[in-house]
């Protein structure tokens, strides 16, 4: 539930190593690359000055980028055809990469096998674009079997020429409109889903005229092959035999690449795994910096994995040099990436995080405030019994299908709360009186759900306010958090105001009134002064980063949008009540619908289709204001999400 701790590795090694050294961080899995040159040019790439580095440094002196020279392109289009010639599933299998192994081996095994099996596959590509082909002419010109055309005697007219063609449905009256001037006898022989099939008869001498005015009107012309010729009943002939004959020499070619399958699979299998291995590598050595002897290597890695590091490169002793940094060690400008480590209720919530951005380093984690405060405002938003099981199932579902996606996690989640707040309301399938309500009826009771969703609110925002000054506070921002409008002094400016507003609602002082009028007047005060406040204390100067009068002016105006946000924020949650009575009103309609039908079968219909629309149409409704509550009312507050999310280099199957 919190923001893994990150250092900052560097690592020196003989330039023979790199291969090997690139092959073990793929294969750990934990660090997160950065490039060394510019580390090392940023005076951030440090070794200890000890006797037995002296080496190392001085040949820093003479670096430069590395350049991979191997280019993998050509065999990588060939393992991966061959992947999909033979049908095999793009797995990386560790077995293969984990063992000591030779690449170039793997790719003479690939070039001596390549051509056999792309020849075979290429012979089946013709026989299914020929059968592909022959089905679609059959698809035109089916209709044609209603005539007794013979396309033979067509064909060897000496001053006629035909041709059968399609036009579009908006083309045929262009076409009805040139009858005049076309020399040509224009038949309609049937119809199929890409338009209209006509056969055109004209004198070979207007054939060119003809031509011209087909094209106008966008004739599209088919290919009617020489074995196609003849009476229709002969063409059926022609096509089936020939359909008949292509499924034949495909089934053959199929039972030829199952034997290659069967003899070629696991070469192929093990030179994609390593493929897969050979590329990463690749990208791991560009980010690194060398010199002719030596290579330089930066990344960052939780703290966590810093052993486990170390006892992998152990076995290489003293030739290669391993140094770790705390964030702290490091130049301030420099970004430390963001490991996120939630538990299992609340991990799926972190795509709704990062959708609005990662948290950076410094910032604490919103996941799990986010993943309880949303499931509560989706839940008294959509408090149902069935369609929360809906929900659940379907979030089941998504889970199964996809493993590693999260929103069928989410949807779960969700599902569960709908369901909880379903026998809070009493409510199943939209019916209110089926189960008894364990809280109330949002429909008999419009005020409680309405300023129970403000108190709901309030408790949220002064939660928001918390967040925000340790976030600030840990950042150093003494000037926000401690005085600034969402920190410390803004929360107990908003107290100070629900206390005013207290007052006013109950019509008695809960809290003297002098008192918080007092508290106000000073959070205002220390709004406006809180930049030259901030840097008297921290003892910085200038006291202004910018003209005393227009950061006055800019303070003032400051002020009201204080005041209107915390307003806005607080009624906004209004709306979470106001859905909660709508679920139940809409119901309600679908209800007199079915009155009104005053039939078995059709009120159930209606029924059925109000819940479908429900679930459908006001649960994304329910979920995208749940996710505008969460953005715009508690994030602003609180969360940047300007960081950088930790990516481990590592091999990812496609």
């Amino acid at each position: 539930m919190t923001v893994a701790k990150m250092e900052m590795l560097n690592l020196v090694a003989p330039i023979r190593y790199i291969d090997k050294i690139s092959r073990e961080i793929v294969l750990l899995e934990n660090i997160h690359m950065v490039n060394a040159l510019n580390e090392i040019n940023e005076d951030n790439f440090t070794l200890s000055i000890a006797e037995e580095n002296i080496e190392e440094l001085v040949d820093m002196c003479v670096i430069k980028a590395y350049r991979e020279e191997r280019d993998y392109k050509d065999i990588s289009e060939k393992i991966n055809n061959l992947m999909d010639y033979l049908q095999i599933e793009k797995n990386i299998k560790r077995k293969y990469i984990e063992e000591e192994y030779d690449f170039e081996t793997s790719i003479g095994e690939i070039e001596d096998i390549y051509e056999d099996i792309e020849g075979v596959y290429r012979e089946k590509t013709q026989y299914h674009e020929e059968l592909k082909r022959i089905k679609e002419f059959d698809s035109h010109i089916h209709q044609l079997r209603q005539t007794n055309a013979n396309l033979s005697i067509l064909k060897n007219l000496h001053f006629f020429s035909f041709k059968i063609g399609i036009l579009s449905k908006e083309n045929i009256n262009r076409l009805k409109k040139n009858y005049e001037n076309i020399s040509a006898i224009v038949l309609h022989i049937g119809s199929n889903e890409k338009g209209e099939v006509y056969l055109v008869i004209s004198p070979k001498d207007l054939e060119t005229e003809t031509n011209r005015t087909l094209h106008s009107v966008r004739f599209y012309e088919l290919d009617i092959p020489k074995e196609f010729l003849g009476t229709p009943d002969e063409i059926v002939v022609n096509i089936e035999n020939k359909v008949r004959e292509n499924k034949s020499h495909l089934e053959t070619i199929n039972n030829k690449l199952e034997k290659l399958k069967e003899e070629y699979g696991a070469v192929v299998e093990r030179a994609y795994s390593r493929l897969m291995l050979e590329e990463e590598i690749s990208r791991v050595k560009n980010e690194t910096a060398c010199t002719q002897s030596y290579f330089y290597l930066s990344g960052w890695v939780q703290s966590s994995e810093k052993e486990r590091i170390k006892d992998r490169f152990r076995k290489y002793g003293e030739k290669v040099i391993l140094m770790f940094k705390g964030v702290s060690e490091v130049h301030k400008y420099i970004i430390p990436p963001t490991k996120l480590k939630n538990n299992r209720l609340t991990r799926p919530f972190e795509a709704l995080v990062k959708m609005y951005g990662v948290p950076s380093y410094s910032e604490m984690d919103p996941t799990p405030f986010l993943s309880i405060t949303y499931m509560l405002l989706f839940g008294t938003m959509f408090g149902d019994v069935g369609q929360g099981l809906v929900f659940l199932l379907a979030g089941l579902y998504l889970s199964k299908k996809n493993k590693k996606g999260l929103y069928g996690g989410i949807l779960t989640r969700l599902g569960i709360s709908s369901t909880i707040f379903g026998f809070l309301y009493g409510s199943v399938f939209g019916f209110e009186h089926i189960i008894p309500a364990l809280l109330v009826h949002p429909i008999e009771h419009i005020d409680f759900m309405l300023m129970g969703s403000v108190v709901i609110g309030i408790i949220m925002l002064i939660t928001s306010f918390g967040y925000s000054i340790v976030n600030k506070l840990k950042q150093r921002d003494m000037k926000e958090g401690l005085f600034g409008r969402n920190g410390l002094n803004g929360l107990i400016f908003y107290l100070a105001l629900l206390g005013i507003v207290a007052n006013v609602a109950l019509d008695k002082e809960i809290v003297p009134s002098g008192l918080l009028y007092v508290i106000v007047l000073i959070s205002l005060v220390l709004i406006v002064i809180r930049e030259p406040l901030a840097n008297l204390i921290l003892k910085k100067r200038p006291l202004y980063n910018e003209e005393a009068s227009s950061y006055y002016i800019e303070s003032g105006f400051d002020i009201f949008e204080t005041l209107l946000s915390m307003m806005s924020n607080t009624i906004s949650f209004i709306r979470v009540g106001a859905f909660a009575l709508n679920h139940v009103g809409l119901f309600i309609a679908f209800q007199t619908m079915a009155k009104i039908v005053n039939n078995f079968a059709g009120s159930i219909i209606i029924f059925l289709i109000g819940n479908i629309i429900i679930i459908c149409l006001e649960g994304l409704i329910v979920f995208i204001q749940g996710l505008r509550l969460e953005y715009y009312e508690l994030f602003s507050k609180y969360y940047m999400g300007e960081g950088i999310e930790f990516r481990p280099v590592r091999l990812a199957d496609n």
